[in-house]
């Protein structure tokens, strides 16, 4: 019997900020999104709706190996009070230093330097790839235009429990869009199913915060 129960993972709060979108691109959609009677009326609102997964990387290369001589401690020595300088000798003058082999010891570099920095999130392609095209127009604005954003833009990963209530969050602290997935269109396929599209995010920092419940978190929402 297990004395905890198995995690959901759909427990989650992922929510881009609500000036992610520049200024003149929330006004271009929100006209799109308008034209048609709808429960969702504003692109931030429309773009983060359709957010299905996300990927945090894990650690990898946390140790170093250096080549290291032992003892063999099952050879007894010659001596019960070995002379200094005769220790390497054992009983039968058989040689008790080991070969040369890898030891593996725990790396002195900075653990984020190991920690691969990409947070990638998984989108819904929605029907006219309006939030396709929304993000690929931002990025196009983020690197060529000069305007008015956040310049240490900070996203959050929230931790629900069953009743939604928040109970931690994973904090990435300076997070810069660093790609997103190609578009294809085919004649053949003509059915309709659900396409995804991926935004890699690269972040410099991470801190996870544990709290007691709270019903929302005001630094996403405001």
């Amino acid at each position: 019997m297990t004395l905890s129960l198995s995690p959901r993972y759909d427990l989650f709060r992922f929510n881009l900020p609500k000036d992610f979108l520049p200024k003149e691109i929330a006004e271009k959609y929100a006209k799109v999104l308008n034209q048609n009677p709808g429960v969702l009326t504003t692109p931030i609102d429309y773009l983060n709706e359709s957010i299905q997964t996300f990927h945090l990387p894990g650690f990898t290369g946390l140790t170093m190996e250096q080549p290291q001589h032992e003892f063999n401690s099952n050879i007894p020595q010659r001596n019960s009070t070995p002379a200094p300088g005769s220790s390497s000798l054992g009983r039968l003058n058989r040689i008790r230093v080991e070969p040369q082999h890898q030891v593996v010891y725990k790396s002195t570099g900075n653990p984020l330097d190991k920690l691969e920095k990409e947070f990638k999130v998984t989108f819904r392609m929605n029907q006219g790839l309006y939030n396709y095209f929304m993000l690929y127009e931002t990025i196009f604005h983020y690197f060529l235009k000069d305007i008015d954003r956040p310049s240490d833009p900070v996203l959050y990963i929230e931790i629900l429990d069953e009743t939604g209530a928040r109970t931690g969050r994973v904090k990435l602290i300076d997070c810069h869009i660093d790609g997103i997935d190609g578009l294809d269109g085919n004649f053949n396929k003509t059915n309709r199913d659900t396409g995804t599209f991926d935004i890699l995010f690269k972040f410099n920092n991470i801190k996870i915060e544990f709290t007691p419940p709270v019903p929302d978190n005001p630094e996403v929402t405001k």
